[in-house]
């Protein structure tokens, strides 16, 4: 046990002690690229690479698997069919950079990634929704997807194995936003959330006086006829606004005087709860990052023509925006569940 715990504190101490190379690249790097080293005492080498990322996971696994806890070789199939499919789909567009359980991590050349990433996800979306739906036949076997675009730093990590194998275990790990953003996307699409919102009505504070701006204007032009102004009220007339459940438990503290409960904005009058919401998350959810590239250079993927003319004008949205209250998703998020209907004349 003690040289094991040298040797890792050694090891650390190292890859701390020496500094990370990085090269930026045009393709998606692998595991055997010869610019990415995870050798102990040396310089490291990564790369950096501007890209879309896609995530897709199965949704309710966890139940699922209980619920087929006595069928294992039915819960295989399901997975196997799963992870291939997707692979798959994967393998045409881009390249597949991890699988974690039922989560697979797609990454794309940064060239057209933003098509080749929509195209992608549409296709996995059809063959979820009208194939793999068909054989898996339960109710809760959903998939979410989510896309993102951004610089990530590509680093390999591993160990040189010893005893029999006598080889080496190495993966790449992806640092950056992007990848966990994509991440949470998925985690979140594919879901109905109840919100909980409330009604309050409230003075806010006047901070004009809580800057001293009329003692400020009074210093500065002592002979003014307006040197000595009406004395500033405290807060501002009643006013009301919709707060979401996370806002106002952020937002409400006690105020040690008499004025009790208020918010970081001003003094509470009334809080009423509002009837709870049900938001429906799209299949498919991207950030405004791949959203807005697909908008200008290929409007034909997240359009679709309300009739014969094809002008813009005339056009419905396949994505639009979704009011999300993903957890530090803090851009604007587009989604949709669009599937090629071409998988329609494969199932006759």
């Amino acid at each position: 046990m003690k040289a094991i715990l040298e040797q890792i504190n050694s090891d650390v101490k190292d890859i701390f002690n020496n500094k990370i190379e990085t090269t930026g690249s045009y393709v998606v790097p692998s595991r055997n690229d010869a610019g990415l080293t995870f050798k102990i005492g040396d310089v490291k080498k990564g790369k950096t690479i501007e890209t879309c990322v896609l995530m897709v996971d199965m949704r309710n696994s966890t139940k699922i698997s209980k619920q087929l806890s006595n069928d294992k070789a039915r819960l295989g199939k399901i997975y196997s069919a799963f992870i291939h499919a997707m692979a798959t789909i994967a393998d045409e567009y881009g390249y597949v950079r991890n699988i974690i359980g039922d989560r697979v991590m797609v990454v794309f050349d940064p060239k057209d990634c933003h098509v080749n990433a929509l195209t992608c996800a549409v296709l996995m979306n059809t063959v979820i929704t009208r194939i793999l739906s068909k054989y898996v036949a339960l109710d809760d076997f959903k998939v979410g997807i989510g896309i993102d675009y951004g610089e990530m730093l590509v680093l390999k990590t591993g160990i040189r194995k010893k005893h029999e194998e006598q080889s080496e275990y190495k993966n790449l790990v992806w640092v950056g936003d992007t990848a966990n953003i994509a991440s949470k996307l998925t985690d979140a699409a594919t879901k109905e959330i109840k919100v909980q919102n409330y009604k309050v009505k409230y003075e806010p504070w006047n901070h004009a006086k809580s800057l001293g701006i009329g003692s400020l204007f009074s210093s500065i032009y002592p002979q003014s006829k307006f040197a000595k102004p009406t004395p500033l009220p405290d807060y501002l007339p009643l006013t009301e606004k919709i707060f979401t459940e996370e806002e106002i438990t952020q937002s409400l503290h006690i105020n040690g005087d008499k004025n009790g409960f208020t918010l970081h904005s001003g003094k509470i009058h009334t809080i009423e709860k509002l009837p709870e919401q049900k938001i429906y998350i799209p299949n498919i959810l991207m950030t405004e990052n791949v959203y807005s590239v697909l908008k200008n250079k290929h409007p034909e993927r997240i359009y679709k023509p309300k009739s014969s003319q094809s002008a813009l004008s005339l056009r419905i949205p396949y994505y639009k925006e979704v009011s999300h209250p993903i957890k530090d998703v803090n851009v604007k998020v587009y989604g949709g569940g669009v599937y090629y209907s071409i998988v329609d004349e494969i199932l006759k």
